[in-house]
């Protein structure tokens, strides 16, 4: 149960700091950016560093 919740708020905080970001450095460059694409990736590369820091960090039974 303690890694769904770790995982869904990691959802959450990945997908608005990665709209955050794609919209600063789309400003920044003066690019178009597309919202959902960047929040989905942002909530994709958190959830493979969440998990597998997870995982690497597992004390040995």
């Amino acid at each position: 149960m303690r890694l769904i919740i770790q995982n869904l708020v990691v959802v959450f905080w990945s997908f608005l700091l990665g709209e955050v970001l794609g919209y600063i450095g789309g400003q920044l460059e003066v690019l178009s950016v597309k919202p959902l694409t960047m929040g989905i990736v942002a909530v994709i590369v958190a959830l493979i560093g969440v998990n597998a820091i997870t995982l690497i960090s597992k004390p040995a039974k």
